[in-house]
């Protein structure tokens, strides 16, 4: 995996907070680095195992966070990191709407002396 001063494994643990896995995580942030590389040889430089690059890739690109530039062979590159931060971010801060929004219902409801039973 590649260490910058240390602290390569400090960032790819960084990158959990935004929902990424172990292997995500070391993948995305190699790919942050050394920009676009081919599938086959991003294993060695991310420290992931060869059988899961595949499939850390496949799930990067479903989270929209890699794209490939070229098919055969495989070469993929990380989208910007920043784009991906405010888009996960704008995704939370409406489910914090969510839940206000059902919080204030239950609340009016039991203002109104409606029978609430809260279940979880």
């Amino acid at each position: 995996m590649f260490t910058i001063n240390g602290n390569g494994k400090e960032v790819a643990e960084l990158f959990k907070k935004f929902g990424l896995n172990e292997y995500e995580s070391r993948v995305y942030f190699t790919l942050q680095v050394s920009g676009k590389t081919k599938a086959g040889r991003l294993w060695q430089s991310a420290g992931v195992p060869q059988n899961k690059v595949y499939h850390s890739i496949q799930t990067l690109s479903m989270k929209g966070l890699v794209e490939p530039t070229s098919l055969n062979p495989l070469e993929v590159k990380a989208k910007p990191f920043l784009r991906f931060a405010n888009e996960y971010m704008n995704d939370k801060k409406c489910s914090l709407y969510e839940i206000q929004e059902k919080i204030d219902n239950y609340r009016g409801a039991v203002k109104n002396n409606k029978l609430v039973r809260v279940v979880v």
